[in-house]
């Protein structure tokens, strides 16, 4: 009894200490955004200039910097030659053309990165009028400019011309200089099939990062918590699937680079693939987050041992990838910060008790049944039923207070794509929680039923094993939508 309550003490203080690691960790880094949008242009997306224009600024709602050129302007005559730089801190980029912009229809591309890494690209049109003859018209064969119109639904709001996409670290891989040659940068490019492609296998890759994170912290959690007494003995179990959730975090964090570059490419692979590109586009929160779950996850593939205590670096491993995670997501939106970091940090923390508790139990089961050993999964059903709840409430209770911080109001839960997908997301976890209400008052009574009912209590250990499959299924889907929520943008 005496070892039983020591190890519990020590499991509580682990836990604590990653919750504490991770804050620091992550109030440490540099801080991400959500709202970065295109505010206004001057001249407006779908205005007519009257004489000729001399520069194209473009006002943002918090600083950004630029991707590649920033701002291409395409006229009657092909590409623009213009400087871009810029100004206000980074709420502003100017182009100057190198002559002003005389008679004709100009198409103006954008490519940016908000302050979280996360790239923002979009196109509008302008017209000027009764600023001397048009220029000549382009060669025969010559790409013609889109002319398609502009994107901004007012000179204080954006449409469709702007575009948040890409989620994690990494969605902004590619820098254009250099291989501007090669480059489309007209709206048919930026919506591709090959970029819409490369779109989604970036978050593809950011969900399986993110998979493994949860996975390898909560497994790590509920071998401290719940695995206690005889149970310990399939620690080891827990602990191999540890190590190997490292690796799909890595691998998660190429696809999503990879797949990130071939996006900002607009298509062109040979440009993406360019280590120095990659290397050059990354902006400074990218180059935190990115780095810290990269250094996480080979520290949980190398430090993942054969008990808690020797699994320290695993430990400290899942921190700084969770500590990447947050710098990454829709977080830090509002004062005051410290509310907004701490309740990004309990809800990634809860969820990875919830999800990697429910994945460890799955191991745990069919690493008995596959040995012809007893379930014996009373004991570990009830610890890890009451840890579940404190985790689903928890979730619930942080996910509430960061909606609440990131949405301007509530009208976006239906009117954003982000909103719908959040909807969603609370759809599955309603399912998959009421699944683990039916096991806490159902088959964990079954579990623990007296001896004369054995019988029952192994089918009730047959079922609780076929239950966490189902559950982690739809977890499943719930890192996918997790994945696809951190890349919409939260505007309507």
């Amino acid at each position: 009894m005496h070892r039983t309550s020591r190890i519990a003490r020590v499991s509580t203080r682990t836990v604590v200490g990653m919750l504490a690691a991770l804050v620091v960790a992550t109030w440490c880094a540099p801080f991400a955004t959500a709202h970065t949008r295109l505010e206004s242009s001057t001249p407006a997306a779908g205005s007519t200039s009257a004489g000729p224009v001399g520069e194209i600024t473009l006002r943002f709602t918090l600083p950004v910097t630029s991707l590649g050129d920033g701002i291409v302007i395409d006229g009657p005559a092909g590409a623009v030659a213009a400087d871009v730089a810029p100004a206000k801190v980074g709420l502003v980029l100017v182009a100057t053309p190198a002559d002003p912009l005389t008679a004709g229809v100009y198409t103006v591309s954008w490519t940016v990165a908000a302050r979280d890494g996360h790239p923002l690209e979009g196109t509008f049109t302008f017209k000027v009028t009764g600023a001397g003859p048009a220029p000549p018209e382009p060669a025969e064969g010559a790409a013609a400019p889109s002319a398609g119109s502009g994107e901004t639904t007012g000179p204080g709001r954006t449409g469709d011309g702007e575009s948040h996409s890409g989620a994690d670290p990494g969605d902004n891989m590619d820098d254009m200089d250099g291989i501007d040659g090669g480059m489309d940068h007209d709206a048919a490019a930026m919506n591709s099939t090959v970029t819409t492609v490369a779109a989604a296998v970036t978050r593809l890759g950011s969900a399986m990062s993110l998979w493994g994170g949860l996975v390898a912290g909560g497994a790590l959690v509920f071998a401290g918590l719940v695995l206690r007494g005889r149970d310990q003995e399939d620690v080891p179990v827990v602990l191999r699937a540890v190590r190997w959730t490292g690796a799909l975090i890595l691998a998660g964090l190429v696809v999503h680079v990879a797949a990130g570059s071939v996006r900002m490419a607009h298509g062109d692979v040979a440009a993406a693939v360019s280590p120095s590109s990659i290397a050059d586009s990354l902006t400074s929160t990218a180059r935190w987050a990115l780095g810290l779950q990269a250094a996480g996850a080979i520290a949980i593939a190398a430090g993942a041992r054969h008990t808690l205590r020797g699994s320290w670096l695993a430990i400290l491993g899942s921190v700084l990838v969770g500590a990447g995670h947050v710098l990454s997501g829709h977080s830090n939106t509002a004062e005051p910060r410290w509310v907004v970091v701490t309740a990004d940090v309990a809800h990634l923390a809860a969820a990875a008790t919830w999800v990697g508790g429910v994945v460890a139990m799955g191991i745990l089961l069919h690493s008995r049944r596959r040995d012809g050993r007893a379930l014996d999964a009373a004991l570990v059903g009830a610890r890890f039923s009451v840890v579940a709840a404190v985790s689903v409430a928890v979730v619930g209770a942080a996910g509430i207070v960061l909606a609440v911080e990131i949405l301007d109001r509530p009208a976006q839960l239906w009117e954003s794509n982000w909103g719908l997908l959040l909807l969603a997301k609370v759809g599955v976890v309603v399912v998959v929680g009421a699944i683990g209400a039916y096991n806490h008052f159902r088959v964990v009574p079954r579990l623990a039923a007296r001896p004369s009912s054995v019988r029952s209590a192994h089918k009730a250990g047959n079922l609780l094993r076929r239950s966490a499959g189902r559950e982690m299924s739809l977890m499943v889907v719930i890192v996918l939508i997790t994945a696809w929520l951190v890349a919409a943008s939260v505007q309507t």
